[in-house]
């Protein structure tokens, strides 16, 4: 039993000094001087409104044969490509992203019958003017017609790294106003700072709806709000407390 309360013991003794070690290796430099700091996380946020929107969209035709619904959906789609052509938007922003046609069957009967088939083209547009994208999307609408389908849109900026300038130099402002304060509450004078660290960035982006059909004769105008969105960066900093005597 004793051997046993010994045992124990000499564990507890152990774990304690284990925990010791690793707090003061914590704070002591490879050359063996004791440092101290004030270590403190940083964020600054810069908002503006996007400058670019990205449209998912594209047509889908159900037709009784492929060659049918090949060919609807290639009318459909070249109406809806001519027409952002037509308004100021490059090749180049345009990109198919998705394309497919499958069979439809009746499941009524033990065996299945093919009713039909499905016929889709989805393009990614690029729109550099955020303004006009609620008349792009009446464009398109109208053009394509019943075959039109919108699978989403996103905003975001043509240049994020130069939001991401502003954001960075307020985190790093905000974390030197929180190590100031921590300093001026523990009695102690900031040193020379020891470390900086970007922990992380956001780039702004918005989502918006996601996918919708829209009739051809809709008369109601397309109202998209892009709002803003923001730019984050996160610093970890970390300060030497100054010496008494400097």
């Amino acid at each position: 039993m004793k051997r046993a309360r010994m045992l124990v013991s000499l564990v507890a003794v152990a774990a304690v000094l284990v925990l010791a070690s690793a707090c003061f290796e914590a704070s002591v430099e490879e050359g063996g001087e004791e440092v101290r700091s004030i270590s403190v996380n940083g964020t600054g946020e810069v908002r503006a409104e996007p400058d670019i929107a990205t449209v998912s969209t594209g047509v889908e035709v159900r037709a009784e044969t492929v060659a049918a619904a090949r060919a609807g959906a290639a009318e459909a789609a070249n109406a809806v490509i001519a027409t952002l052509r037509d308004r100021g938007v490059e090749a180049s922003d345009i990109r198919t992203v998705n394309f497919y046609v499958y069979p439809e069957y009746d499941y009524r009967n033990e065996t299945p019958r093919v009713t039909g088939y499905v016929f889709s083209n989805t393009v990614q547009v690029t729109i550099r003017d955020v303004e006009a994208v609620g008349d792009l999307i009446d464009a398109i609408a109208a053009a394509g017609g019943d075959a039109v389908r919108f699978d989403g849109i996103s905003f975001s900026h043509a240049d994020p790294g130069a939001l991401a300038e502003q954001a960075r130099e307020r985190a790093v402002a905000d974390a030197r106003a929180k190590a100031e304060q921590l300093a001026a509450l523990t009695g102690v004078t900031l040193g020379p700072i020891i470390t900086v660290i970007e922990t992380s960035w956001a780039a702004p982006f918005v989502g918006l709806a996601p996918r919708a059909e829209f009739a051809a004769d809709d008369s109601l105008g397309m109202s998209i709000q892009p709002g803003t969105s923001a730019v984050t960066v996160t610093v970890q900093a970390a300060w030497e407390i100054a010496d008494e005597d400097e």
